[in-house]
């Protein structure tokens, strides 16, 4: 099984360099860490003091390993994948290029994307015993969101720790993207383009509100407001632990059909 790596140097700096077919962890006074390429799914990059050698980050593109990057808070802020499209192309890449010739395709995209958005909250709500049918109920993501957060008894923690999961859903996306064969056009926001992995990210986090709601009673904050590295670990942990590949690859299948009907 693929395993993913995650590199966060908010404690300390770490430097990746590449030593045969596998990347080497380098931090003062510890001994070496490899993390061997043909085992990685992706590399997420936790901060801004994880220094990459170029060499380093081709080793991952020719690999075929996506990496991804992460902000200050959490949430995805860019992906390195490969130009070289997979040797079989999944038909999820095939018809996103198709329909890319297509007027009125960012309308589509949004549209399926605002369906499984309401979909995941339905069966939260459901879970939890809500009444989904009562007028009173406001399903809209904005106002479900605050509800939640507001009953998990520290919202800014929770919301803190919502950044991140929707950082980490985000880079789970991209990589499933990635490996279809899905060009760069759909992973991330940018001019002509629809950021598709950050868009199914936000479907996907709405999964990981029990692990939210686990960790909030032992999430602390910098002064920053940040999370601190030690929560951070904790619930990078809980994230790899839930099993969310398989509603991503479900949840990519579904917006296939959806867009093979369309054609």
């Amino acid at each position: 099984m693929l395993q993913v790596l995650h590199l966060d140097g908010a404690e300390q700096p770490v430097a990746v360099l590449v030593e045969g077919p596998a990347l080497r962890l380098r931090r003062h006074g510890i001994a070496d860490v490899f993390a061997p390429l043909p085992r990685l799914a992706r590399v997420v990059v936790h901060g801004p003091r994880v220094q990459w050698r170029t060499e380093a980050l081709l080793a991952c593109l020719a690999g075929g390993v996506p990496v991804l990057f992460l902000g200050p808070r959490g949430t995805l802020a860019g992906a390195l994948v490969p130009v070289r499209q997979p040797s079989a192309r999944a038909d999820l890449a095939a018809l996103l290029d198709a329909a890319a010739t297509a007027p009125g395709l960012r309308r589509r995209l949004e549209d399926f994307c605002r369906a499984e958005e309401r979909r995941a909250i339905l069966a939260i709500a459901r879970r939890e015993g809500a009444d989904v049918g009562a007028s009173a109920l406001d399903l809209r993501p904005a106002a479900m969101r605050r509800r939640y957060l507001e009953t998990c008894g520290a919202p800014a923690a929770a919301a803190a720790l919502l950044d991140l999961m929707a950082g980490l859903a985000g880079a789970l996306v991209a990589e499933a993207l990635a490996r279809r064969g899905v060009g760069p056009q759909f992973l991330m926001r940018r001019t002509g383009g629809f950021g598709l992995a950050e868009a199914l990210g936000r479907v996907l986090v709405w999964r990981t509100w029990p692990i939210i709601s686990s960790l909030v009673a032992i999430s602390e904050r910098d002064p920053a407001g940040a999370l601190t590295a030690a929560v951070r670990r904790a619930a990078i942990r809980a994230f790899e632990s839930a099993g969310l590949a398989p509603e991503c690859d479900r949840l990519l299948a579904r917006l296939a059909a959806a867009l093979a009907d369309d054609l």
